[in-house]
């Protein structure tokens, strides 16, 4: 379309130009030859009215084009009929000068073929005449023909020159456009705080961003040209699948999968691969931009707890309520059935046994079900875990277990409630000892982590916690064992919780369960706090 417009602009000029050289060569036809002949300014009217009809109607500008180029000639072909003069074979040079204003390859070269042909024919059969009539007239024509051609080459010039002009500006200004893209481009890569992968269609590493290197542990220069080496081996049979995808034009965003660090550590990530084109639309590369939500999946787990605990604490005070008044009836009629009748008493003390479990049932339901008034203050954890111990000793003894401590030489002082971070340990012992029923040892090991919280581990060598139990064992209610409630973890994960301290549970079977326990110290700043 741009192409036809500028063919239709050019039409104008060209037609413009030839109804000035009519003008010109019919006034000094009249005036310098003196020759009175209707006959020439006619027939020259009958050639410029059609190409100027053509050329305003604006249809079909390259057959106008051409058009306009074969009439030209058509009329200096009746010029040199008419008076086969040297002067005008000039003018079969001046359509070649003429047509370049086109500026097309095809028209120059009909252009030039026309006036070579015409040129040879006119110059071998009318060569003697040609010679003979060379006059001081012929001299002023050529100097006009030069003149015209001086204007028409200096108009050329100037479209030349302000066609270099705008195509120098385009050039810069697109320059200077592709440089603040790629500068762009370049600082989204550099400062994103995602790490991103270019990788080839291979499955190379071709670069990666600064991100990258902090996240994952690989330097730039190690990792480029290496198989996508973060990709943990039980999960690159799905990652070449979704590259396999990406390489046929699709897109994969906000993935949730594992990937692996340098340092061996695998970490939750949230990934986007896009491909990357060429010029003609050809993938020739990825990118992979991945996101690190190890922390956000870790807080939105602890938000399942609370809401879990939540949840225990409403369903725990309705439980307690409807039980409680019709279970200190029943206590106090058995509690007379024992005082009068010893023949029921065999009866009375199963009876009166399950009512006390049924009151400690109680008592943790209500631990969940309304907020424990805790007074923190400064507690030696040896003080702590030493009256715990104390209390196990008679059922260690009995059931063979071997409880061995590797404590801080200098006694950690704890900002703690005393009463319930001792009911955390009581539990945690408890279900380490009953993981040990044929006997064991039990491993406690104590350390400061820094300089505001302490690391606690509690190992056991029992039977260890199946998978499939692990991830269930903190929820309320859950328990494997016959008399279990469901409900110790849980109650010693809100405790810890309270206390602003983590629990991790980790466990093999066959080889033991590790509890490890994040306490807060006590410091100046937490008393201010």
């Amino acid at each position: 379309m741009e192409k036809q417009l500028l063919i239709e602009n050019r039409n104008h000029l060209l037609t413009k130009l030839l109804w000035i050289f009519y003008m010109i060569h019919t006034i000094v036809y009249v005036v310098i030859d003196q020759q009175v002949d209707y006959i020439s300014p006619f027939a020259g009217l009958l050639f410029l009215f059609p190409i100027t009809f053509l050329s305003y109607k604006k249809k079909h500008p390259f057959l106008t084009m051409y058009a306009t180029i074969i009439v030209y000639y058509g009329y200096i072909t009746y010029l040199l009929v008419l008076e086969p003069l040297l002067v005008n074979l000039i003018f079969l040079l001046l359509g070649i000068i003429l047509t370049i204003v086109y500026q097309q390859a095809k028209a120059i070269v009909v252009s030039s073929l026309l006036s070579l042909s015409l040129f040879i024919y006119f110059f071998t059969t009318q060569f003697d005449r040609l010679r003979s009539d060379l006059t001081r007239q012929d001299l002023i024509y050529f100097i006009l023909f030069g003149l015209l051609a001086a204007i028409l080459f200096l108009y050329y010039t100037k479209i030349l020159n302000d066609l270099w002009t705008a195509v120098h500006l385009k050039a810069k200004k697109t320059e200077e456009e592709l440089h603040s893209t790629q500068e762009y481009l370049q600082s989204f890569f550099t400062f994103n705080n995602d790490a991103i992968a270019v990788i080839d269609l291979e499955g190379k590493v071709i670069t990666v961003n600064p991100a990258f290197e902090r996240i994952y542990g690989w330097k730039k220069d190690e990792i480029i040209g290496m198989s996508i080496p973060f990709v943990p081996s039980h999960l690159k049979k799905g990652a070449y699948e979704r590259f396999k995808k990406v390489c046929e034009g699709e897109q994969i965003i906000g993935f949730e999968t594992q990937d692996l660090c340098k340092d061996g550590r695998t970490i939750e990530v949230e990934i986007t691969i896009s491909p990357i084109y060429d010029s003609k639309g050809n993938v020739i590369a990825l990118s992979e931009i991945s996101r690190d939500i190890t922390e956000k999946k870790a807080t939105d787990e602890l938000l399942r707890q609370a809401d879990k605990l939540s949840l225990a604490g409403e369903m725990a005070a309705g439980v307690a309520h409807e039980i409680r008044n019709p279970l200190t009836s029943l206590n106090g009629f058995i509690q007379l059935i024992h005082e009068d009748s010893e023949k029921y008493h065999s009866y009375t003390n199963v009876m009166l046994s399950e009512l006390n479990r049924l009151n400690a049932i109680i008592g943790e339901f209500l631990m969940l079900a309304k907020p424990q008034s805790m007074y923190f203050a400064p507690h030696s954890f040896h003080d702590i875990l030493r009256e715990v111990i104390l209390l196990f000793e008679t059922e260690c003894t009995l059931k063979n277990v071997v409880i061995g401590l590797n404590l801080p030489a200098d006694s950690c002082i704890l900002l703690c409630d005393n009463n319930q971070l001792k009911q955390v340990f009581i539990n945690l012992l408890k279900n380490a000892i009953e993981a040990m029923p044929q006997g064991g040892s039990i491993h406690i090991d104590a350390a400061k982590k820094d300089d505001q919280h302490m690391e606690i581990l509690i190992r056991d060598t029992g039977s260890g916690i199946p998978p499939s139990i692990l991830e269930h064992i903190q929820r309320p209610f859950f328990t494997t064992k016959e008399s279990g409630t469901g409900l110790g973890l849980v109650v010693t994960q809100k405790i810890i919780c309270r206390h602003q301290g983590d629990i991790l549970i980790s466990s093999e079977q066959n080889q033991g369960t590790t509890v490890t326990l994040t306490l807060p110290l006590y410091t100046e700043k937490s008393v201010h706090a």
